[in-house]
């Protein structure tokens, strides 16, 4: 269960096509509900924008977020070589196992909050 919530926050974060839970269903429940109007989708044409929310990242803190776990060191045995699973050019963290995701939420992203 910590390794899909964990999984499901980093591609929220990045904002993986097809893997974020921040998609067209979401903002059309906002209006369903009637809350957040300003993150109700707007329809232009045959398009349909989905404004920014207030955790969508840029690209450069993206990039920033990738090169930190990048540049990330841990002690021998602790997790994986967590550098070698972050992809910076395409923005996304690959192959992670369970234990990762462990150390990513309990450790890594804990201190951000």
């Amino acid at each position: 269960m910590e390794k899909n919530n964990c999984d499901s926050l980093i591609d929220t974060l990045l904002n993986i096509k097809g893997e974020t839970k921040d998609a067209l269903k979401c903002h059309q429940d906002l209006v369903d509900i009637g809350i957040q109007e300003q993150l109700h989708s707007v329809s232009q044409g045959r398009r349909t924008y989905l404004p920014p929310t207030c955790h969508t990242m840029s690209t450069e803190e993206k990039i920033s977020f990738c090169e930190c776990l990048q540049s990330l060191k841990v002690s021998q045995g602790y997790s994986s070589n967590i550098k070698s699973l972050v992809s910076v050019n395409d923005l996304k963290l690959v192959g992670l196992k369970s234990h990762d995701y462990h150390v990513l939420t309990q450790q890594l992203l804990a201190c951000v909050s």
